[in-house]
């Protein structure tokens, strides 16, 4: 119905008519035919039961239609520019639609059609990057009922529909899908009702008696790999398609869901060609597509990537299917108003955003719900980005599949959970911290990644500069004493604490830590998890350690008067710590330590010195501008006028998702606890007192740091401006 009424066969009224009558309740045995885990049934057995709001009927099935057309996201930027690299669609075809549609103005229209991307070089790339079409935009637009590049996609899946159901004859098949290139698609409608008896009634009726839907047998199909390359690799993994033929005309897609109108209709926009979508199941598709790019990712080294696929061999050679072929088996199915969501799809969907996390180095995952669904976030290099809405029908059977990945409580949604699980691939370690917090829209769950390569890159690659490493090392070669390292959360303190730890990390020495939670597990380092329902805080974890002879300590995170008071205890005799504080500066930390009810003389004797740091995204170097200084510019990063240097800004290519930048490094300021500081501290004088002896010793502040690597081509004047000068 969904399918009939974009492609304008049938009306709204006759869809709202046609729901009212009929259950859209998926049988239970449709589920159990199909691939299912055994994680997957206990995602069943647990679902939601859903009692629909007394309302409008029509107002419901409205609801549901609209939300049927929206589903999930399509497609993102990085994507765009590289599906319009790919397929270089003429101008006037590309902007046509979108103009008639109001998507982009005209003037918008006027420029992109002046400038002629076909003829520039990285000219359909940079139609994305500059802002000219954004996906967010062709996904709202694909996704409208009344959307101008909807309707023929409509039409020429519906007329495979009717041809696998022997509705109209391979000629009449034929001819329909001529008329449809030529752009004829009021007389292709009038054929069907006028000639061909296929009227909203009739179309109903089929409809009642349940049509087929045809079916691609992959494993006998040989693919040319060229096919492969039209689309982005996240994009086929991410709506579970495999383009298996082609002419000049059409492109034969296999997928799990060949009702899904906006991908078609996106596939249609950019190639041209009418898109026939044929049924496949899931775990054939993976498959296929693990066939495709595994060995191209072991081939470069990607062993990380390919580890999380399952194996699959090279199909055999076979004739590709297409509609109407002897491989396009059909099966019975059933149309409904409502979305057709199973478990299978909730372990897949779980399965795919963990796994592209991974690929684009995702810190965090933010699964948040909304009216309409629920929306996926990555945090790359700090920053959020959208990344996709799962559709309403699957957000709750994808809560439950991470919840029973971390074994919570399926059943609870009234209060927050916390949980885990690992994934070991070839040489890399994963560990997934879970923690749900209940929404009045639902159950918003955040999934933090935690790569253990991160802490094994070694001191060199913290960030520092030459003669702050150098003073950070000569900190952790004292026997005894106390370093702190303080700023906010998520500014990388635990990653610098970790490679002062390895840095010490000897058999002649007993390194014992108290975390909460122990992010990355050390080899050769004793690792307490803290645990207030046993009793084990960081005081009384800390108290224990002192009795175990230990030389290096480091404590996770100083949050009260007692933990303060036995560390730095621990720091005059006779141990190294390592700790961290909550505080914007590094001399900041000395005040803090004052109010957790610390003695100020005895700061000033346990501290050998204090860091303060934050993190700030690198330019990208494969697409990073370079511009002479202008004196503005200068003056901000606290240089002379008359300073004129080469630095950088971002641009945005396809290898730093358009953003100009690709991965982080710290900014640091190092304080060393000298013989000028101590009487300062013992006497807890005014922090620009200290500040001020601080840089006549010379130490380096935070922003003559930023400034130097703004000069040394890491990073632009704008980061560093937004995460740094800001604050000071």
């Amino acid at each position: 119905m969904r399918l009939f009424y974009a492609a304008g066969l049938i009306s709204e009224k006759e869809v709202d008519d046609f729901a009212a009558h009929h259950e859209t309740n998926k049988p239970i045995l449709d589920v159990l035919h199909q691939e299912v885990s055994l994680e997957s049934f206990r995602d069943l057995l647990t679902a939601e039961l859903t009692f629909k709001r007394r309302r409008s009927r029509q107002e419901e099935n409205r609801r549901r239609l609209r939300q049927g057309l929206a589903g999930s996201g399509i497609v993102n930027d990085a994507e765009l520019q590289q599906l319009l690299a790919n397929h270089r669609p003429p101008v006037e075809r590309l902007v046509g639609s979108l103009s008639a549609d109001k998507v982009i103005d005209d003037e918008t229209a006027e420029r992109i059609t002046r400038d002629n991307p076909a003829e520039q070089a990285g000219g359909y790339e940079s139609l994305v990057s500059r802002g000219s079409i954004a996906a967010a935009e062709i996904s709202h637009w694909l996704s409208r009922i009344d959307s101008s590049g909807l309707r023929p996609t409509a039409l020429s899946l519906a007329l495979v529909s009717f041809q696998q159901n022997q509705m109209i004859e391979q000629k009449d098949f034929e001819r329909l899908s001529a008329m449809l290139d030529e752009g004829k698609l009021d007389e292709v409608k009038a054929v069907l009702a006028e000639e061909l008896g296929l009227t909203s009634a009739r179309l109903q009726a089929d409809i009642e008696k349940g049509l087929e839907l045809g079916q691609v047998h992959l494993e006998s199909v040989e693919i040319d790999p060229k096919l492969f390359d039209l689309f982005p690799e996240s994009l086929l993994r991410r709506n579970m398609i495999v383009p298996y033929d082609q002419d000049e005309h059409a492109i034969w897609i296999a997928t799990s869901d060949p009702l899904n109108l906006p991908l078609a209709g996106l596939i249609h926009w950019i190639s041209g060609r009418r898109p026939y979508q044929i049924f496949a199941p899931g775990r054939m598709l993976i498959d296929k597509l693990n066939a495709y790019y595994q060995p191209q990712a072991e081939q470069a080294g990607e062993g990380d990537r390919a580890a999380t696929r399952a194996a699959a061999s090279p199909p055999p050679q076979a004739t590709p299917a297409r509609p109407g072929g002897a491989a396009a088996a059909p099966t019975k199915g059933r149309l409904e108003t409502d979305i057709v969501v199973d478990n299978t799809s909730a372990v897949q969907l779980v399965s795919s955003i963990i796994e592209n996390a991974i690929d684009l180095r995702t810190t965090d995952v933010h699964l948040e719900p909304t009216r309409e669904g629920m929306n996926v976030r990555f945090r790359i290099d700090g920053e959020l980005h959208r990344i996709m809405r799962i559709p309403a029908g699957l957000a709750q059977p994808v809560t439950s599949r991470i919840k029973v990945l971390s074994d919570m409580d399926v059943t609870e949604r009234r209060r927050p959970q916390d949980g885990h699980f690992e994934l070991a691939l070839e040489n890399q370690d994963y560990d997934f911290r879970i923690s749900t917090l209940p929404s009045i829209m639902g159950e918003k769950i955040v999934i933090r990644i935690l790569d253990v390569s991160r802490v094994e890159t070694g001191m060199e690659q913290l960030g520092m500069l030459p003669s702050q490493l150098k003073l950070y090392l000569s900190m952790l070669t004292h026997p005894y004493g106390m370093v702190l390292v303080t700023g906010p959360t998520g500014s990388g303190k635990t990653s610098t604490l970790y490679a002062g730890l390895e840095h010490l990390n000897e058999e002649n020495r007993n390194l014992v830590t108290i975390e909460d939670p122990v992010e990355y597990q050390l080899e050769g380092i004793n690792q307490v998890q803290v645990d207030p329902q046993i009793n084990v805080t960081f005081s009384n974890g800390l108290r224990s350690i002192l009795r175990q002879d230990p030389d290096v300590i480091m404590v996770g995170e100083i949050r009260d008067a007692d933990t303060a008071q036995i560390a730095i205890r621990a720091a005059l005799t006779g141990h190294l710590v390592l700790s961290t504080l909550h505080t914007n500066s590094a001399l900041g930390a000395v005040d803090a330590l004052v109010h957790l009810g610390a003695k100020a003389y005895t700061i000033s004797s346990a501290l050998l010195g204090l860091i303060s740091q934050r993190l700030i995204r690198q330019l990208c170097k494969a697409c990073r501008k370079g511009y002479i200084l202008k004196p503005d510019d200068a003056r901000q990063l606290g240089l002379p006028e008359d300073t004129r240097k080469k630095v950088y800004r971002p641009v945005g290519c396809d290898q730093c998702l358009g953003s100009g930048y690709l991965g982080r490094t710290g900014v640091f300021e190092l304080i060393q606890v000298e013989e000028t500081l101590r009487p300062l501290i013992a006497t807890h004088r005014p922090l620009a007192d200290m500040e001020s002896v601080a840089r006549e010793r010379k130490m380096m502040g935070m922003q003559e740091a930023g400034a130097q690597k703004v000069l040394d081509g890491e990073t632009s004047i704008e980061e560093l401006a937004r995460k740094i000068l800001l604050e000071l």
